[in-house]
């Protein structure tokens, strides 16, 4: 049986979903090669977002030949200058011209010998035919050199909007009943990337036609916990509403983390003073509903949080900022817990008094604690017994 990510795989630019920008300028590129500054292309995003399809759809409306091969197999500079360096400097095949694919450029920077970015590096300008790089990650510090020498190409998570009209399409094609509601929840399950997603379809869909509800227990939970550095890349780079919207969804970190996270970052992302000034205003917004929340357990509040967090930031900046940045761990998560822990005995002796004088414990930081403080000294044994404090609280009293 033939998979369906091979079967459906766009044969025309016009079939490919969504990135109209990208495929606008990695057709001129190809097609103008000959007038490019730069003699490679490199188009990046995350993984099933359509980079390498695209290249073999514009191949195809060009007539052109791919020659694919996969960075990450390559061993060192020497393998390199070996297999590209014969693919630059060959005719094809065919007797027409030809794209010379890189997938996974990204893979060179696990190489024991680091010569191998360099090398291909001086190898592209040696090349007659557009060689075209594809890569999940091209801001790593080792590729700077390479980026450098190519026009770069963004690729940007497709929406699960987008996804969901493309299995929507191919449901209709193999003649798979399924609700509008299903393919909505595969779309929105697979963190953006498409092949997963025409994947989980055809599994479903194995054997039968009709599609259930239940069915959807087969798949399992999908394991696309994003880790927060991903989730701040989006906000702070993209501009695409739809994208940063859902950046959100699958991160297993509470909201006030979050707020934290983007409190630390955004000044090192953000260099113009009014894109920053904009972006903080946001997160103060979002900050001002979240307190609604807390106070009045008003939860719908929660969406205009989420999309002044997300949304709101996003679009604060006037453009993208491109490069790579490295983002800090928020500083102030560690010194709340450093916090907590100094007062943890005090905190815990506190709400054991204010049960036994029946109080609240803050009244009792505020105006018994002290007391507590003198008098445990001269008879702290029937204290401790009569609070049933441990050892750490009794050092806690003695200090």
């Amino acid at each position: 049986m033939k998979l369906w990510t091979k079967k459906y795989q766009p044969t025309k630019l016009k079939d490919v979903q969504a990135h109209e920008k990208a495929i606008y300028d990695l057709k001129d590129y190809v097609v103008n090669y000959k007038f490019q500054k730069k003699k490679a292309a490199l188009i990046y995003g995350p993984t099933g977002s359509g980079k390498t399809c695209s290249v073999y759809a514009l191949a195809k409306e060009s007539d052109l030949e791919v020659v694919e091969m996969n960075a990450s197999s390559f061993r060192n500079k020497d393998n390199i200058n070996e297999i590209i360096g014969g693919s630059i400097g060959q005719a094809s095949l065919f007797n027409k011209g030809k794209i010379i694919l890189i997938d996974e450029v990204d893979g060179l920077s696990g190489m024991k010998d680091r010569g191998g970015v360099q090398a291909l590096v001086t190898l592209l300008s040696k090349s007659s035919f557009p060689i075209i790089l594809t890569a999940n990650d091209p801001w790593q510090s080792k590729l700077s050199s390479l980026r450098m020498k190519c026009k770069m190409i963004e690729f940007q998570t497709l929406s699960y909007i987008s996804i969901f009209n493309v299995l929507r399409k191919i449901a209709t094609l193999e003649k798979v009943r399924v609700h509008d509601d299903i393919l909505k929840k595969i779309a929105t399950s697979v963190g953006g990337d498409l092949r997963a997603a025409i994947s989980d379809l055809q599994t479903l869909s194995s054997g039968k036609k009709v599609i259930v509800k239940e069915d959807l227990e087969v798949l399992g939970e999908r394991n696309k916990k994003e880790n927060i550095f991903e989730a701040l890349k989006i906000i702070l780079k993209s501009k695409d509403a739809d994208v940063v919207l859902g950046s959100l969804d699958n991160l297993d970190e509470n909201f006030d983390e979050v707020f934290l996270w983007l409190d630390e970052n955004l000044p090192i992302e953000y260099k113009n003073n009014l894109d920053l000034a904009r972006g903080f205003n946001y997160l103060s917004k979002a900050d001002i509903f979240r307190g609604r929340i807390r106070r009045w357990q008003h939860w719908r509040f929660l969406v205009y949080e989420r999309v002044f967090l997300t949304v709101g930031i996003a679009l604060s900046k006037d453009k993208k900022y491109f490069g790579f940045q490295r983002y800090k761990r928020t500083q102030r998560i560690l010194k709340y817990w450093k916090a907590k822990m100094k007062y943890a005995q005090r905190n815990s002796i506190a709400e054991k008094i204010a049960m036994k004088i029946h109080s609240s414990s803050k009244k009792v930081l505020r105006d018994e604690l002290p007391y507590f403080k003198i008098i445990f000294k001269n008879n702290g044994q029937d204290i401790a017994k009569e609070l049933d404090l441990d050892e750490k609280e009794i050092a806690w009293f003695n200090k």
